[in-house]
């Protein structure tokens, strides 16, 4: 872990830290690494593994540094795919570990390429699951929409326990921010994972406060959909 912070701070350096969006993924990523470290412990793996799986932590979002600066944004749609551009970017420093790399570019895909062995996937998924916490804990906590947009194709994502895909709603929607957070939680792989959502009362605190200004059934149906599952992946 302490070779590849070097590396991962040799590169950082490089750009503006007082800028909103790098500061943002900075912090971000360190909040990833913890919760890596913590799901890893969780299934006992070894103290190698476990660091293992820091650093694929640390470097899951190295490209957001480039894409907020380049381009202000952190939509992939509008600047690159920042999994693949963070693939080449640890390439190109020198990172030659498939399981790193892979960690880094199948983070934000819709799934994990299922040609990928299984150790390799393990730390895909650790990746991926402490990132969503992070997405689901920190990000669109508050709704500020005028009014309730919620399409029938998100809702079904809900009731067959379904990621909701870029494009099923607005972008400039929080609703849509909220939902698409919430949903997280059905590409969740983790005991532990599940257990840090719940403790932190996101799903609660996210439904009510939508249900604050819109008193709809469908998003009592959400709360209860995603709190039902999740007890059921806890006890599993």
């Amino acid at each position: 872990m302490e070779e590849a912070l070097k590396i991962f701070n040799n590169y950082f350096k490089q750009f503006d830290n007082s800028l909103f969006g790098v500061n943002l993924k900075f912090k971000h990523t360190m909040r990833v690494v913890d919760y890596a470290e913590q799901i890893a412990k969780s299934i006992d793996l070894s103290d190698e593994d476990i660091d293992l799986a820091k650093v694929c932590a640390l470097y899951h979002d190295i490209s957001r540094f480039k894409q907020w600066t380049e381009y202000y944004t952190f939509e992939d749609s509008k600047s690159f795919d920042h999994g693949d551009e963070g693939f080449n970017i640890l390439k190109e420093l020198g990172i030659n570990d498939e399981i790193v790399l892979n960690s880094t570019k199948y983070h934000n895909k819709y799934k994990v390429d299922d040609s990928l062995d299984d150790r390799t996937k393990l730390f895909c998924n650790i990746t991926r699951d402490a990132d969503k916490i992070d997405i689901v804990i920190e990000q669109a906590n508050e709704c500020i929409d005028d009014e309730l947009n919620i399409s029938d194709e998100i809702m079904e994502c809900f009731r067959n326990h379904r990621l909701i895909e870029n494009g099923m709603n607005r972008w400039d929607s929080f609703l849509y921010h909220m939902l698409r957070c919430l949903a997280f939680t059905f590409d969740i792989n983790f005991k532990e994972s599940f257990k840090i959502i719940k403790e932190k009362e996101i799903v609660n605190k996210k439904c009510d406060n939508i249900l604050s200004k819109f008193n709809d059934d469908r998003i009592k149906e959400i709360k209860d959909i995603v709190n039902k599952y999740i007890d059921e992946r806890i006890s599993d």
